[in-house]
């Protein structure tokens, strides 16, 4: 078994409604990239990946695309797809970074090697240990009223852990906590739901300091990413003063940032995402590193669209993380995306059933930009 053709696909996913937070500003489309690798047997794998995100992985879609033309798809043809490790051993001689770019190869690797065995990804990775995610739902940056409306249609929705955006207005964000915490309160589910805000790198450690100590009385039970990415020393500082727990998210960015972070003890819990580890594989070997330091771990995604997701679901599925962001989608309207639907209920995203990722990919509706073949 080989691979034959390696083809890369654009495709913009429209927001409805467009989000905005610290890091990014105000974004109206995902502008995904698609991967699909064509063996000798006929069998495909596919993959997908966030190409706007140069605000946490320094990826822009054209440099996903000029990076999986010149650099990642020639290596794969001829190659053997079931050989995953050794694939991605090459890969990693061959280019430093490129995270997406790379998860982009491995998903597609996994997917292709799910379908030839008739079994799920997860069962690639060691076999499936929960099925169903209690997911975060954000609330995005708004009116207060409209953090008021959000909070209530997330809990009449069955979800029990809600995030706030904040870290632009001071005064606007407390009010808009604020009133998604009485919402909660209201309709008496203050025991049930965790309750966190997500600053995306907004503060520096003194507005930090100073913003915990007016959430804390709202209840508010994690802080995410207070700080830039690179300033380690002062997540870890904000963890010593702090009696909010403090997440880190976009500071894990690869094996080597998660051991730092553990060995400094500078985070409460670690939010690692696929496109951030670069594969699958790393970011398995991320979370080991979390465990054996009795981190609670996170699983999370850009915002993303329903074939991304998969495979973030598949690799929850495979592991022992308690916490998830898996509702990355939610923006985008089941008819704009060219992948399947994923199952949510009450709160919870399933893992979607078949071979492989388990999702299927309407091909007439992507443009594809490279074709690779033998």
């Amino acid at each position: 078994m080989y691979i034959t053709s390696v083809d890369i696909f654009r495709y913009d996913l429209p927001l409805s409604p467009p989000f905005t937070h610290a890091s990014s500003g105000t974004v109206t489309h995902l502008q995904e990239v698609y991967v699909k690798l064509t063996a000798d047997t006929g069998e495909v794998g596919w993959s997908e990946v966030r190409g706007n995100c140069e605000y946490v992985t320094g990826d822009t879609p054209e440099r996903i695309v000029a990076v999986l033309q010149h650099r990642l798809a020639p290596c794969l043809l001829g190659k053997n797809p079931l050989q995953r490790n050794a694939i991605n051993r090459e890969l990693d001689r061959l280019i430093a970074g490129n995270s997406a770019a790379r998860a982009a190869i491995d998903i597609a690797l996994l997917d292709l090697a799910g379908k030839h065995y008739h079994i799920p990804v997860a069962q690639l990775l060691g076999g499936i240990v929960q099925s169903s995610f209690a997911s975060d739902a954000t609330i995005a940056f708004g009116t207060v009223e409209q953090a008021r409306q959000e909070a209530t249609d997330y809990l009449q929705a069955g979800f029990r852990v809600l995030k706030v955006r904040v870290g632009t207005d001071r005064v606007l964000d407390l009010a808009r906590v604020a009133a998604a915490r009485e919402r909660i309160e209201q309709l008496g589910l203050t025991e049930e739901v965790l309750f966190c805000v997500d600053a995306n790198q907004g503060w520096s450690v003194k507005e930090a300091a100073i913003r915990i100590a007016q959430y804390a009385p709202l209840g508010v039970e994690w802080l995410e990413q207070p700080v830039p990415a690179e300033h380690i020393a002062g997540l870890k500082a904000l963890k010593q003063m702090s009696t909010i727990p403090i997440v880190a998210d976009e500071s894990c960015k690869s094996i080597a940032d998660v051991a730092r972070i553990a060995a400094e003890d500078a985070a409460d819990i670690v939010h690692l995402k696929i496109v951030k580890a670069g594969s699958i594989a790393n970011l398995q070997q991320m979370m080991s590193i979390a465990e054996a330091f009795h981190i609670p771990v996170m699983l999370g995604q850009m915002d993303e669209g329903r074939l991304a997701t998969a495979a973030l679901l598949h690799a929850a599925a495979a592991s022992n993380a308690k916490h998830f962001e898996v509702w990355g989608f939610q923006r985008v309207k089941a008819e704009d995306d060219p992948a399947s639907a994923l199952m949510v209920e009450n709160g919870r995203v399933h893992l979607p059933a078949g071979a492989g990722l388990g999702i299927s990919v309407d091909e007439n509706r992507l443009h594809k930009v490279v074709s690779l073949s033998l």
